[in-house]
């Protein structure tokens, strides 16, 4: 009965690294993908990239589908007829694509795809699938050659009239987005800069910035605010609020952040850096700690996320909307979300005391220009969360930046 029971948490866990390694690859061409896309859209790079010469595809045919070589029964003009058409129909799928395909359809698309290459079975790929996967090819060492790859497996399939339905369902999606209102634009490119937040988080689910005047109490009780003798990084030495020495982005980048399983206070560009590290005797040693002190950060339960804002995203349909695309039209998994909203927090935090420093100091207009779009991008922010208000949305941001562990309380 153990053996079996061994054997059946072997199978487990091996099905779970594969689904994992599947997910993995997954994002990878979706990224890859839409640099292809970005490529395509550089003024004539298709007609630069993509060869028409007969020649010349004759024998990319030949080296990427060795049989049947289609291309061998036509004759010059034919194949140039059929190239034009082949990377005019390309063409118009990427910049459909680009322009009002659902991220979640193509991701779907690539997601099946690669299942079916996981299990071998390459040969029931759907066109469609076919051609994402060539385009997303990763052993290619570059755009132009994923963009040439996909370009010969619509001529050689001859994608071009065996699915005219791609373009005309591109043309539908392309029309229903010019009738979006403005807003909903707007809101799409708000979820799209999450999305990307979500991706880069490195310690936003486990620290969080605090304010200025709270360093009293976090660093031997020594005042920290007021000009540029303020309190110093511990790991770097820089001053927290150096408006004369470091542009004001790099003062919002290492802004102090207090970690929650310890309480020390660093400059979050600093513990970024840190996180991202290589370790050293990573088998001895497997789990990051605070750079302060023994306290691990890695490898441990992290803090929990207030139940107050889970309750939110259970109740509020504006966030359950913005979730549910978050997760099935850009990829972010729930928990990232979660750390989204907390780096959102910890970034307003920050906007707001530096505003404050800057009002105080009077320093020049740029610097407090460029603070006031950063709270206005964060308040779009919020509102894609489906907070309308500020008041729920201080009490949660407040007891998120009050949780885990204080030194000194």
């Amino acid at each position: 009965m153990s053996h079996q029971s061994n054997e059946y948490s072997s199978q487990v866990r091996h099905a779970w690294v594969n689904e994992q390694a599947a997910y993995q690859r997954v994002r990878l061409r979706m990224r890859i993908l839409e640099d292809v896309c970005r490529l395509a859209q550089e003024d004539n790079r298709l007609e630069n990239v993509l060869c028409i010469a007969p020649d010349i595809l004759r024998r990319l045919e030949k080296h990427r589908f060795p049989y049947p070589p289609r291309l061998e029964d036509l004759d010059d003009a034919q194949v140039v007829e059929e190239a034009t058409a082949a990377r005019k129909w390309l063409s118009a799928v990427l910049d459909c694509h680009i322009k009002a395909m659902p991220r979640e359809q193509e991701m779907l698309t690539i997601k099946l795809a690669v299942g079916k290459q996981y299990k071998g079975q390459q040969g029931d790929w759907t066109e469609r699938e076919r051609l994402y996967m060539a385009l997303t090819d990763y052993s290619l060492p570059s755009s132009e050659s994923r963009l040439q790859a996909g370009f010969m497996v619509a001529l050689h399939r001859n994608l071009a009239e065996h699915l005219q339905d791609i373009v005309k369902l591109g043309a539908v999606y392309t029309e229903r987005l010019q009738r979006l209102s403005d807003e909903a634009a707007d809101l799409l490119d708000t979820l799209a800069r999450i999305a990307d937040k979500a991706e880069s988080i490195v310690v936003d689910h486990f620290a969080c910035a605090i304010p200025l005047a709270q360093l009293a109490t976090t660093t031997n009780d020594t005042r920290v605010i007021g000009d540029d003798t303020a309190a110093c990084c511990p790991i770097c030495q820089n001053p927290y609020t150096a408006l004369s020495e470091f542009p004001i982005h790099e003062l919002l980048d290492d802004y102090p952040v207090r970690i929650k399983h310890c309480g020390h206070v660093v400059g979050k560009a600093c513990l970024e850096q840190w996180m991202m590290t290589p370790k050293i005797e990573e088998a001895k040693y497997p789990h990051r700690t605070c750079p302060l002190c023994r306290v691990k950060v890695e490898g441990v339960k992290p803090p929990e996320t207030p139940r107050a804002l889970k309750k939110h995203f259970q109740d509020d349909r504006r966030a359950m909307e913005a979730l549910h695309e978050l997760i099935y039209g850009f990829g972010v998994e729930v928990e990232d979300c979660m750390s989204a909203v907390a780096k959102c927090m910890s970034e307003e935090i920050a906007c707001t005391e530096l505003l404050t420093v800057v009002a105080r100091s009077g320093s020049n207009e740029e610097q407090c220009e460029v603070l006031k779009e950063e709270v206005k991008e964060l308040q779009k922010e919020k509102r894609a969360w489906g907070f309308r208000g500020e008041g729920v949305w201080s009490r949660l941001r407040d007891e998120w930046m009050k949780s885990g562990v204080v030194r000194g309380a």
